[in-house]
């Protein structure tokens, strides 16, 4: 074992519930059963450090990669790590996609916890004092306010391409009124977005090279070999 492989003072480890997994597959398998494409989505926001905040993770936590690839080896043609709410990796794994975490499409969290008080103070509208209280609950970071929608191309069943376009949900200040929409990223914002992508993916064997803006993946044909991913 590699001293880079042992475990360290403050990494997390999950071992899922053998029942639950086990029937979590069977659903899979029957899902594709009875379709010619298999999707399968998971919400997760387990981190993989002690140290980390909670859903402040880019860190894929090792039962997630467990629960892909056995996804994948049931039936699924692509997997979809939402819940965590910022970004995480790709990996191609037997030439199907997994994409461990696409972070927050719409994102409204940057609002006020709790109900108006019977008689707020002052001579403000509710509108001002819930501008001026957003972001209670600490996820307005702008780690969290990055997002990625993937395109997936298939040609006769096997995935050929992935395009990831990035999203900005929110980086830097907004009026009350456009918090939580996504809406395109400026040029410097999408590289951004699109490097940390690269970075993190890097660990899966991933390639990911950036044109106009947009992230894209090319999947040779020996990499849909079942002997494994990229």
């Amino acid at each position: 074992q590699k001293l880079q492989d042992r475990p360290r003072t403050g990494d997390l480890s999950y071992e899922m519930n053998a029942g639950d997994l086990r029937e979590n597959l069977r659903s899979i398998r029957n899902g594709k059963f009875f379709s010619d494409f298999m999707m399968v989505a998971v919400h997760a926001h387990q981190n993989s450090y002690e140290f980390q905040r909670y859903s402040f993770d880019n860190a894929v936590p090792d039962f997630l990669v467990e629960f892909a690839h056995a996804a994948i080896d049931n039936g699924a043609d692509v997997f979809l790590g939402q819940g965590v709410h910022t970004l995480r990796g790709i990996e191609i794994y037997k030439g199907k996609p997994i994409f461990y975490g696409l972070s927050n499409f719409a994102f409204y969290m940057n609002s006020p916890v709790g109900g108006e008080q019977a008689n707020p103070p002052g001579d403000l509208t509710r509108a001002e004092r819930n501008q001026a209280n957003v972001d209670r609950l600490l996820l307005s970071h702008p780690d969290n306010m990055e997002a990625l929608l993937a395109v997936s191309r298939f040609e006769r069943g096997r995935l050929v391409e992935i395009r990831v376009h990035p999203a900005d949900v929110g980086k830097g200040y907004r009026p009350i009124s456009r918090i939580g929409i996504p809406i395109t990223p400026t040029p410097e914002v999408a590289r951004d977005i699109l490097e940390k992508v690269q970075r993190l993916s890097k660990p899966f064997g991933t390639n990911i090279t950036i044109e106009n803006g947009v992230g894209v993946i090319r999947v040779a044909p020996s990499q849909t070999s079942t002997a494994g991913g990229q």
